[in-house]
């Protein structure tokens, strides 16, 4: 991570916004949704350059990310070969216009073994036997499936009008080329680019070390599962939603659990945290109420950049840094409240994570539907409803918010598919608009 100093400050960022943006459209003391993105990506825009490469083995790299473009060492498939089970003849033999067309069989070419030579081969009364994946001789460009044919003593049998010239052959590069890009730096991978390195035969891909990633909850009422739970306490349902979130995201992870509203404790763990993560995710502790010391320590041991954001749920999120003896930690403190603290995550935590994870796939799968009933909210925030999805019979989505949009119920997210996203220039959105929704993954 940087050094102190490294890192931009609010009021530069400020600066630079209004310079290039009217000035009703920024709220220091409360970013809307693309400025607050922006300004985290100036922030930490630096922390790229010491994102380091590591050579791991193409089991281990799901979910990881490129830090190189992998280009293609050899041709995919290597050499042409049959896609079917069946037989291979020369298209010659489809120039006719009888109703059928009899080949003599004379020879087999089996998947695996060498490229036979069929010197006697005539392209328009001769087929070999072949098996899918098998070489393809030079002399055949078609393969029937066996399925099509009548096989006697003599040879096959087929109806010329059931197959076309140049069919059922997979033929050598057709699916990767020499020296080709295959998959680019920046590439979250998948489970099918695994299988692509490997019909490569590459056995390490070189991706970007995992991020380092410390959560821990706040607060004196939050009860750790599978304690007593005791009156005016809730259990710590936020820490689990973030475990889980962060699975998705393939990042090494520093779990401090539980801290009391302690100032000494507060700080101590924050220390521990940033001496150990890149980035540290909290959970309570940003609002203004008196005991919420978490704000209070942030900036005692780093700096809070903001902790206001115009949206709704999450209107309270700090966010900056955390300095212990020179090493630095990005900050996320997350609101309290268990809706908040997933919407939060999705719209700011998680496209940041894949930023500092050196990953290029920050889009959002996003879709619009009708809205199926009228909607208000204030103006000047950007608000995410949990919904459903549905579909009338003429194929037309739909969409449905759920009844109760309480940051605290929790049972609501679960329930959800969608987020309707109602944007800060809303206030009255009618039934049957089309509104812009987020799938939830």
């Amino acid at each position: 991570m940087n050094t102190p100093n490294q890192l931009p400050s609010l009021n530069a960022f400020q600066e630079d916004w209004q310079h290039h943006h009217s000035s009703d459209l920024f709220n220091p003391k409360a970013l809307g949704l693309n400025a607050a993105l922006e300004f985290m990506r100036s922030y930490t825009e630096a922390c790229l350059l010491n994102l380091k490469k590591v050579s791991i083995p193409i089991e281990d790299a799901f979910g990881r990310v490129l830090a190189v473009d992998v280009k293609a060492l050899i041709n995919v498939p290597a050499a042409n070969n049959s896609a079917m089970d069946g037989y291979a003849f020369h298209h010659e033999a489809l120039r006719t216009d009888a109703s059928e067309v009899h080949l003599q069989v004379i020879g087999k070419q089996l998947a695996g073994d060498s490229l036979q030579k069929f010197s006697n081969f005539t392209p328009a009364i001769h087929a070999i036997q072949i098996t899918t994946g098998a070489l393809l001789p030079p002399e055949c460009d078609t393969v029937i499936p066996q399925e099509w044919i009548q096989l006697d003593q003599t040879g096959i049998t087929f109806a010329p009008n059931k197959i076309r010239a140049k069919e059922n052959c997979r033929m050598m590069g057709e699916d990767l080329r020499i020296g080709e890009i295959v998959l680019s730096q920046g590439r979250r991978l998948k489970a099918s680019d695994m299988g692509m390195l490997a019909s490569m035969g590459l056995s390490h891909v070189e991706v970007f070390e995992q991020l380092k990633v410390a959560i821990f909850s706040t607060g004196n009422e939050v009860t750790a599962v599978g304690e007593t739970l005791l009156p005016g306490r809730v259990y710590d349902s936020n820490r689990f939603t973030l475990i889980g979130l962060l699975k998705e995201l393939n990042i090494q992870l520093l779990d401090f659990g539980i801290v009391k509203d302690d100032a000494q404790a507060l700080k101590t763990t924050f220390a521990k945290a940033a001496q150990q993560a890149d980035l540290i995710i909290t959970s309570g502790g940003v609002s203004v109420g008196e005991a919420d010391f978490t704000k209070q320590v942030m900036r005692e041991l780093g700096d809070v950049a903001f902790w206001t954001l115009a949206i709704k749920p999450g209107r309270p999120m700090a966010f900056g840094k955390i300095v212990d003896h020179k090493k630095e930690s990005i900050l996320f403190g997350l609101p309290g409240n268990p809706v908040a603290v997933m919407i939060t995550f999705l719209q700011f935590v998680r496209p940041m994570i894949e930023y500092l994870s050196g990953s290029k796939a920050t889009k959002k799968i996003s879709l619009v539907a009708k809205l199926s009933t009228d909607l208000k909210k204030r103006a000047g925030r950007t608000e995410f409803l949990r919904a459903r999805l549905s579909s009338d019979s003429s194929g037309q989505i739909w969409v449905e918010p759920h009844k109760n949009q309480g940051s605290g119920v929790l049972s609501s997210m679960s329930q959800a598919d969608c987020l309707i996203v109602l944007e800060a220039d809303d206030s009255v959105v009618e039934r049957g608009s089309f509104v812009n929704i987020e799938m939830l993954m």
